[in-house]
């Protein structure tokens, strides 16, 4: 209660202080949502990372090589789910068959391939396999539908799927079939369908025999010669580190998702930097992945074991709680990485199990935005080191902002951290001039990470991406003249309210020092009279069943703005999520829709 105690104080204090601070960077009226009072500056908000060592020109496939090389009996990969374990040497052996059987079905260097796994060794070794053999992934999220999965299939111009045949309520057999006529794959024939005309070949897992596609146990099988695996390993040197290696689909919450293309530059230098802020070349690690493979968070983790050859170890196929404490016991797991949302569940379960974490040193939260609450509640209940707050998106190969454990207290709970190295910053207002540090604006981003551009979309692509590399993000930023940088939230995101501009983060960091909420998230809704209002959908701690609506307006009453006090309070079991963890607002506001309709 002390600690929870404190940042309520800390972020009551804040508010106060706010309240009349005038900002007007984007000609906006005057808003109250700063975390400190504004600082003024006489320097513009450019920052650039200057780089201690030279980045690495080389693909993931050489890569994976060298790793192998220097590490190849340390265990790579513990699928704690599937009970499946591999050292590098074996998992290097099974990625090489892998690819030469891929070669054989016809992919070629360039060709794409679409991976709709969950996190399975199926999903990592196919990852490796074709990055040996120079074959871009197409990262599909083991969620979509018919539609969807036909949407991505096709925007991304999948030669070959590999896949599975269910996955708890997920049956990826039945929605392959819905969308692809009868009969239209025999064995290793190539589909001919009209719908999907680089679609060739669907490789799926299946305890039963399901003879429209190929079998991955009967194709993991075949054989493979030695002359055709020396072809493969001397193949992988001539593939160019500015090649496409990763393909993201977008959130696609306002409209159809973007795809994303990146390259294996991006992937192993991002990677590789990432390491060094988790401490991975200080001694071996082992790092428990709950965050999915398909999301650009998870590949970079992927990317930064694989830079170090720690151990990464795999809980279950999705974010599972209970799941994740037991495998980090048994396991002895040194790391551990999620969204806020993850954590929150992760904190209310360990408050029950109170199971013994000796091994856990530090946790990775990325996704979204972190409260200052989770950030001191996480480091309080698992005993951690580190909790390590990042800044990314897809667009650039996840995070290009990460803490690196100098902060103090205040700065590690209220910031993201510093930008990697080689990679330039700038904040911008709504006609393209940089801001000074200390004042909110866009961030935009440039450097080695950012993706190549929207495939096959290039008006979306300019849209973002300017002649002269810099990446607008969407996201409003201040920008420190030490180049460390806070998030204030999404552009998009912002509610007016009779005038006023109101930041859901700020009110949400606020409802969550309240002993009772175990999460808030803020949207805002229509409103005749003052154009916007705000409604808080709140998740109560367990036991917490009297809490009243009146009860978490008077906890604002008097302590934040008045104007940011919430006309609406809803109270919600689950939040509608992403596969990777993201809370959808989007989903809130039709729910709050469909309230007002019936």
């Amino acid at each position: 209660m002390q600690i929870r105690a404190s940042i309520h104080s800390a972020v009551v204090s804040h508010y106060k202080c706010s309240a009349n601070v005038n900002y007007n960077v984007f000609k906006l009226p005057i808003y109250q949502v700063q975390l400190y009072n504004r600082r003024r500056y006489s320097h513009r908000a450019y920052f650039h990372q200057v780089g201690t060592e030279p980045l690495r020109y080389i693909t993931l496939g050489q890569q994976f090589k060298q790793t192998v090389e220097k590490y190849s009996e340390r265990p790579a990969l513990i699928s704690y789910h599937e009970k499946k374990r591999y050292t590098y040497a074996e998992l290097k052996r099974e990625a090489d068959y892998l690819a030469v059987k891929l070669n054989k079905l016809g992919m070629q260097p360039g060709d794409y391939l679409g991976l709709w796994i969950t996190n399975h060794f199926q999903w990592y070794v196919s990852y490796l396999a074709a990055g040996l053999a120079g074959y871009p992934i197409v990262c599909i999220n083991p969620a979509l539908q018919a539609k969807e999965l036909a949407y991505a299939l096709k925007k991304a111009k999948v030669k070959t799927l590999i896949t599975m045949e269910k996955c708890g309520k997920q049956n990826f057999y039945e929605i392959l079939k819905q969308i692809l006529p009868a009969g239209s794959s025999k064995g290793v024939r190539p589909i001919q369908d009209s719908q999907f005309p680089e679609l060739q070949h669907i490789i799926i897992q299946s305890k039963t025999t399901l003879k429209e596609f190929i079998s991955w146990d009967e194709f993991q099988n075949s054989d493979v010669s030695t002359l055709d695996l020396d072809e493969l390993n001397n193949k992988v040197e001539e593939i160019s580190p500015e090649s496409a290696c990763t393909v993201q689909f977008t959130s696609g919450t306002t409209g159809l998702p973007k795809v994303a293309l990146l390259s294996h530059f991006a992937g192993v230098n991002q990677g590789y930097y990432l390491g060094r802020f988790l401490k991975l070349h200080k001694e071996h690690k082992y790092v428990c992945l709950s965050i999915p493979f398909f999301h650009a968070f998870g590949l970079s983790v992927l990317m930064a074991t694989l830079n170090y050859g720690a151990t990464l170890v795999l809980p279950s196929p999705r974010f599972d709680s209970v799941a994740t404490l037991d495998c980090v016991e048994r396991e002895g797991c040194n790391i551990i990485f999620g969204t806020p949302t993850m954590y929150v569940d992760l904190l209310d379960q360990q408050r029950r199990l109170k199971k013994p974490l000796p091994t856990l040193q530090s946790a990775m939260v990325g996704g979204a935005a972190c409260s200052p609450e989770i950030f001191t509640q996480m480091k309080s209940v698992f005993g951690l080191e580190d909790f390590i707050i990042g800044y990314g998106m897809s667009e650039t190969s996840a995070a290009s902002f990460t803490q690196n454990g100098t902060e103090s207290i205040d700065e590690a709970a209220e910031t993201v951290g510093c930008l990697y190295e080689h990679i330039e910053a700038k904040v911008i207002d709504n006609r393209g001039e940089i801001v000074r540090y200390g004042e909110i604006g866009e961030l935009c981003i440039r450097g080695y990470t950012v993706m190549t551009e929207y495939m096959g979309d290039k008006e979306k692509t300019k849209e973002v991406l300017d002649k002269h590399g810099w990446l607008k993000t969407g996201d409003l930023f201040i920008l420190e003249s030490n180049g460390v940088g806070r998030i204030i939230g999404r552009a998009k995101d912002v509610i007016i309210r009779g005038g006023e501009n109101i930041f859901p983060k700020e009110v949400e960091d606020y409802l969550d020092t309240h002993e009772d909420i175990l999460e808030a998230q803020i949207i805002g809704v229509p409103d005749k009279r003052m154009g916007e209002e705000m409604c808080a959908y709140i998740r109560l701690r367990a036991g917490a069943k009297h809490t009243s609506v009146e009860d978490v307006k008077n906890f604002c009453k008097g302590n934040i703005a008045h104007f940011k006090v919430p006309r609406y309070v809803r109270f919600i079991k689950e939040y509608p999520k992403t596969a990777s963890g993201k809370i959808q607002k989007f989903e809130l506001v039709k729910l709050f829709q469909k309230e007002l309709e019936s």
